[in-house]
Parts: C-alpha cells; sequence; structure tokens
C-alpha cells in the first residue's frame, strides 16, 4: 500500500513516564507501533509532547497543537490527569478525536459513551488490530462523521428541549432517561433497577409510537444514541415493523 503525503498534523495526548519506566516504554511502544503508522496511512503526522522541539514553553505549545491539530489520539489508560485536562480541552472545539485504552480497562464514567478502542501493546494480534481500528476511525471523520463529546450532547439536549416541536422535545426527554440509565448500568449495585427502568422505557416507546407522538425521523435520532446492542436491536425491530422500509443508522460491533 502506498503511504499517503503527509499534510495534516496528529497530537497524540498519552501517559508518558519518566525515562525508563514502564509507562514510557509502553508510550513509545505504542506511539511506534500503532499511532505512528495508523496516523500515517491516513495522511497525519503524530507527535507527542515530549517530541515537539520548537523554542519556547511546552505548556503553550501543547495547548496550541491540542487546539490547532486537525485530528488528536487520546490513550485514557490508567485515568492519567493530565491526559484528561488535555482531551477536555480539546472536547471544547469540536474537533475530532479518537480515544484508545488498554484491554479490560473500564473507560471512565465521563467518556464512556464515547467510542473507545482497546488494545493490548503486547499481543501484535491486538496492535494490529488497533491500527486498523484508528485507520477506519480517522477515515470516517473525514467522511464527515460528527463529533460528539459530552459537551455537544448537552448542547443538542438543549436544542431538542428548546424545539418548538412537540416530538422533538419528546425525544429530548427520551434521551434524558437513555443518559441516565448508561449511569445506572455503569454501577453494578444498581444493575436490577436499570434494567427495570430500561424495560419501563422500552414500554413507553412503543406506546408513543402507537400513539404516533414519535416519528420515524425522531426514532432515527434515537437511534444513533443508544450505545448497547440490546437496546439497538430492539429499537430497530420496532422501526421495521412500524416503519416498513426504514433502514436504521448502522451501529458499532
Amino acid at each position: 500500500m502506498e503511504t499517503p503525503a503527509t499534510t495534516h498534523r496528529c497530537f497524540y495526548i498519552a501517559p508518558i513516564g519518566a525515562t525508563g519506566s514502564d509507562i514510557r516504554r509502553r508510550s513509545d511502544q505504542i506511539l511506534r507501533h500503532i499511532v505512528k503508522p495508523a496516523a500515517l496511512e491516513c495522511g497525519y503526522q503524530a507527535t507527542r509532547a515530549d517530541e515537539i522541539d520548537s523554542s519556547g514553553l511546552i505548556s503553550t505549545q501543547v495547548l496550541e497543537r491540542i487546539l490547532g491539530d486537525g485530528l488528536v489520539i487520546a490513550d485514557l489508560t490508567d485515568q492519567n490527569p493530565n491526559v484528561f485536562y488535555e482531551l477536555a480541552v480539546r472536547h471544547t472545539t469540536g474537533k475530532p478525536f479518537i480515544q484508545i485504552i488498554s484491554e479490560g480497562q473500564p473507560v471512565p464514567f465521563d467518556v464512556q459513551g464515547l467510542r473507545t478502542i482497546e488494545l493490548d501493546h503486547r499481543d501484535l494480534d491486538s496492535a494490529a488490530e488497533a491500527r486498523e481500528a484508528i485507520v477506519r476511525a480517522i477515515k470516517a471523520v473525514e467522511a464527515g462523521e460528527a463529533v460528539n463529546t459530552p459537551m455537544t450532547y448537552t448542547m443538542d439536549l438543549a436544542e431538542l428541549r428548546s424545539s418548538d416541536k412537540v416530538e422533538e422535545r419528546g425525544v429530548a426527554d427520551i434521551l434524558e432517561v437513555v443518559k441516565g440509565i448508561q449511569r445506572q448500568l455503569s454501577r453494578p449495585a444498581t444493575e436490577t433497577s436499570a434494567r427495570h427502568d430500561l424495560a419501563l422505557l422500552q414500554n413507553v416507546i412503543g406506546m408513543w409510537v402507537q400513539q404516533g407522538h414519535l416519528q420515524r425521523d425522531s426514532l432515527m435520532v434515537l437511534m444513533g444514541e443508544l450505545k448497547s446492542k440490546n437496546g439497538s436491536a430492539w429499537l430497530q425491530d420496532l422501526m421495521h415493523s412500524t416503519f416498513p422500509g426504514t433502514t436504521a443508522p448502522a451501529q458499532e460491533a
């Protein structure tokens, strides 16, 4: 495969650690064997903070890269505070970012609903799959896929709530309930009540559809926000039975 000319900048946010530490070795290996090759394949030059060689305050330069680069890739492994601070700054821009995390680690609550690529840098197959997943994510962004963050979600809800259309205000209510269920499902102690709430929500949505309060477009909006495979499959069945011929948005595997 021919590698395209590098014309874009990508900033890699990650725990770095001290020279010779396990954290540094891991970060170096992921940058060298996963992040840089995947970015380069899509025409991006990936850089980590310690690789910035221009003069000036490093903290200022890091912020400039986070705010200005065409793409950011953030490693959420071990929930490093600096990583989350820098990722939050990126969220405010509304520009593309990709999240990765060590396989088996929980995705932190505040970004739990966002797509995150899991990897084990010590496993060659996992590393290859992660490279391919990053390439697919970059191509999806370049194809116009919306950039969603906790901030844009809140802004979208606010817009729906203020709508003069009853259906859109209803969708806002549903999305708020869905978000609450996602929070509950992340806490094992409340799993039973969360599943009860999910069943109740499904009954209410089904009733609103039958009564004509929710139309196809509203259900399409809701489909785009659902993260669980079970919830997506249920809503897809509802859409097909109520609005034959409807093609629901593709869901992440």
